[in-house]
Formats: structure tokens, C-alpha cells, sequence
């Protein structure tokens, strides 16, 4: 029980460092790639089938863009050492709440567990 929650531990950690990993590596890129992005999506093939059931969906991309990239300028340079800083403590935190369970874990099991009967 211990090793299965220690692996989980593990693997959430795993994804938690990919994931920030990633947006480390989006973070750092020049945030005028969202402008191919708006290009992109003006030559999608299945956009008059988006347009018939989310009407405006290509206003409400660029407003998105464009507020991603106020949101990246208004950042700057610190964003990749904010996304890091929170990386950390998630990292603490799940190594926190998987020691406590650790802890509840052991005490529970102790209790359960009786002590051999003594033969005489």
C-alpha cells in the first residue's frame, strides 16, 4: 500500500514536471507565434462547419490571442521563473500530502494489525 502510493507520488510528480516543463518552453518563445496561429486558423478545413455551430468562433480566438500576448508582454521575462516557482511548491505540496498519508497510512495499519498471541 506504501509502494503504490509512493509510485503515484512519483508519476504525479512525473506529470506535474512535464506539464511545466512545457509551458516553460511556450513561455519562452517570442509571443508574435500567436500570430501564425490566427493565420492558421483563418485556412481551417472544418471551419464552416465551426462557424455553424459556435457562430463568432474566430472573434473570440483573436480575442483570445491578443490577450494571451498582453498577458505574456505584461509578464515578460519572469514568467518562466514564476511557472518554476510553482512547479516547486506543487512538488513540495505532493511530497507533503503523500508523507502525511504515509504517516495515516502506518498508524492505521498498526492498529489493525494484533500482536502475536504469546504461548506459554
Amino acid at each position: 500500500m506504501l509502494l503504490a502510493l509512493w509510485i503515484l507520488t512519483a508519476f504525479g510528480i512525473a506529470l506535474w514536471s512535464l506539464c511545466a516543463w512545457g509551458l516553460h518552453t511556450l513561455l519562452t518563445l517570442d509571443p508574435a507565434w500567436l500570430d501564425d496561429v490566427n493565420t492558421a486558423a483563418a485556412h481551417l478545413p472544418w471551419g464552416d462547419w465551426l462557424a455553424t455551430w459556435l457562430p463568432g468562433w474566430q472573434e473570440l480566438l483573436r480575442v483570445g490571442i491578443d490577450l494571451t500576448q498582453a498577458g505574456l508582454a505584461w509578464v515578460g521575462s519572469a514568467a518562466p521563473w514564476i511557472v518554476w516557482a510553482v512547479w516547486g511548491l506543487g512538488c513540495i505540496a505532493m511530497l507533503a500530502v503523500a508523507g502525511l498519508l504515509s504517516l495515516l497510512l502506518k498508524l492505521a495499519l498498526r492498529k489493525t494489525v494484533a500482536p502475536p498471541a504469546r504461548t506459554a
